[in-house]
């Protein structure tokens, strides 16, 4: 199903957990559908520029999943969608903050207005798409945020100012959530990669993924089902006890 904007109808299919995944249509977020349709949930999931994407996955898992056109900088949209995947499909279990956009440069070149698109599509998505959350898992007793991160967001990189500062936000608000949503059994983690090996990469030059490579311990580059992997583990009952915690998956990247 993909809806570019109204509220779907519901499916009164209740009985899968359900997980809402920012910036799904391609990426790491592609692979994220992906992983929980197989792991048996339903998923709505955003996209925003990557339409012909959202909607041959919508078309491959037909009623399991719902795709929705959504600028994830908008706040007003974000409890609109919230509102839209519980209308579909009767509930939501787990939250995925994955979708971002960057205009990055070092301190001596980038300009205010990229700094501010920066954060206001790194880090305000993520406070947006929780708030818009919050109430429901409160209601509900349970529910799980899981953010996607950086490693850059954790030791900062030169060259990339705005995107390791919102990242680093991304850290200390899921951080102060978890304390906020614990005593409502809410998880609250991030997954922090360190360089993707996803399809977005392919116009990377050699020599940036030689130097990645040169800091990685485990010398290949880390696959986004790897990331995935995690993701669906941090968002399964397994992991009813961690909360607050920023999870490095990088092939040793960061050390």
């Amino acid at each position: 199903m993909l809806v570019q904007g109204g509220v779907q109808g519901g499916t009164g299919m209740e009985e899968h957990k359900v997980a809402l995944i920012t910036g799904g249509a391609s990426g790491l977020g592609r692979v994220l559908v992906n992983e929980f349709i197989q792991n048996g949930y339903q998923v709505c999931f955003t996209y925003k520029n990557s339409k012909e994407k959202a909607k041959k996955i919508a078309e491959q898992y037909a009623e399991n999943v719902l795709a929705l056109y959504a600028d994830v900088s908008n706040y007003e949209r974000a409890t609109e969608v919230v509102s839209e995947c519980i209308g579909c499909f009767g509930g939501l279990d787990v939250l995925i903050n994955n979708a971002a956009s960057a205009r990055d440069a070092s301190l001596e070149r980038i300009e205010s207005v990229d700094f501010e698109y920066t954060v206001q599509n790194v880090l305000y998505p993520v406070f947006y798409y929780s708030k818009a959350v919050c109430n429901y898992f409160i209601q509900r007793n349970q529910g799980k945020i899981i953010n996607i991160g950086s490693i850059n967001g954790m030791r900062g990189r030169e060259g990339s100012l705005a995107y390791s500062a919102a990242k680093a936000g991304v850290e200390g608000f899921t951080k102060t959530i978890a304390k906020e949503l614990g005593k409502y059994n809410i998880n609250c983690n991030v997954v922090a990669p360190g360089y993707i090996n996803t399809d977005g990469q392919m116009n990377t030059s050699e020599l940036i993924k030689r130097v990645v490579l040169d800091e990685c311990a485990i010398r290949r580059l880390t696959e986004p089902v790897e990331v995935a992997n995690l993701v669906a583990f941090l968002a399964s009952d397994k992991a009813n006890n961690i909360t607050g915690q920023v999870y490095q998956i990088d092939c040793g990247q960061y050390i």
